[in-house]
């Protein structure tokens, strides 16, 4: 991490502080670092929302499973029905999830 060797006091209106305040808060950076990305012009993100989050998290869970299924096929060199149906539920429900947090966030 580089060395920080200059301060700065500034002055803000109250509509710059509330908008610098929402920033932080829907980043989760703090006002130093935050300044430094937009001066740096570095990509500056919101962080995920609970609900993308827990999207996320249901769809590696889903992986899993479905990775330990194709391992499973490549061991035994085979997929049974019930096998290639929960291959089918579980990327189903990953387009289930997609389409609900789409529909929420677009």
């Amino acid at each position: 991490m580089k060395k920080t060797t200059h301060q700065y006091h500034l002055w803000m209106s109250d509509e710059e502080n509330r908008e610098l305040e929402r920033l932080c808060e829907s980043t989760g950076l703090s006002k130093a670092n935050l300044i430094r990305k937009l001066i740096m012009s570095k990509p500056v993100r919101e962080r995920p929302n609970a609900d993308f989050t827990e999207l996320r998290t249901s769809i590696d869970r889903i992986g899993v499973n479905f990775n330990q299924l194709v391992h499973r096929a490549n061991s035994e060199g085979f997929v049974t029905n019930d096998d290639f149906r929960m291959a089918r539920i579980a990327f189903e429900r990953i387009l289930a999830l997609m389409r609900e947090w789409e529909a929420v966030w677009r």
